[in-house]
């Protein structure tokens, strides 16, 4: 190998080093490219003519560099735990309203921020609605405050016709959780006359979120939430 083969293979290796670490950390939701670019990077500075400590020496500040980045890229873009707190014999969609100054202001108990969800399932906060990485917990309410938390369901684990690779541990089509849970359903209707920002899922078996909460659930459940978002505006 020669000196120029050797010094373009290492500081090649150097450079995918660097665009890989990039992808890993200040543009991590594209580290599945970041890594495969990180690793050839390794390659091509492992097979370069150097001495064991001219190769380890910048693979390991760069593997330090992601280490140490990604707790502090976690914390800052985490929103906070949060609690919902729903009545025991609710089932549908929770619509969550935020920024609103007539809304409710939540508390926070035992560092967890406090949603007590109304019966209709509305609930409309003066908090500005944050995006992050989650920590939500749900929980169903009874009259005399026991709490049962609910589990986080995936409609991707139900098997269905056209389910094209079948889940061979499929839960119970009748099991109670949340839907829509990892990330809510949010949306940013800013821009209009009426526009806010909203959170929403779904307290449902799988069964009852196919039949039970159709479009014409949720055309209804839309027109309530609109009235009562008005109304709220206008006290």
């Amino acid at each position: 190998m020669t000196v120029k083969t050797n010094n373009i293979l290492f500081y090649s290796g150097i450079s995918l080093l660097a665009i890989g670490a990039f992808g890993m950390t200040f543009a991590a939701f594209f580290a599945v490219i970041g890594l495969p670019i990180f690793i050839l990077g390794i390659i091509l500075i492992t097979v370069s003519k150097r001495t064991w400590k001219q190769k380890l020496i910048p693979i390991g500040l760069f593997i330090i560099g992601i280490v140490a980045f990604w707790p502090i890229w976690t914390k800052i873009n985490s929103i906070g735990p949060e609690t919902y707190l729903i009545s025991e014999n609710y089932r549908g969609r929770i619509h969550i309203i935020y920024g609103e100054d007539c809304g409710t202001e939540l508390i926070e108990k035992e560092n967890r921020l406090i949603y007590r969800i109304p019966d209709d399932g509305i609930l409309i906060v003066n908090k500005e609605i944050k995006f992050g990485i989650i920590d939500h917990e749900y929980y169903l309410v009874d009259q005399n405050g026991t709490q049962t938390e609910l589990p986080k369901m995936d409609v991707r684990d139900f098997n269905e016709e056209y389910t094209l690779e079948k889940n061979p541990n499929e839960p119970s089509r009748d099991k109670l959780g949340i839907f829509g849970n990892s990330t809510g359903t949010v949306g940013d209707t800013q821009g209009t006359s009426d526009g806010y920002k909203f959170q929403e899922f779904y307290v449902s078996t799988y069964s009852d979120l196919r039949k039970e909460f159709n479009f014409k659930y949720n055309r209804k459940f839309d027109s309530i939430s609109e009235v009562k978002l008005n109304g709220c505006r206008t006290k």
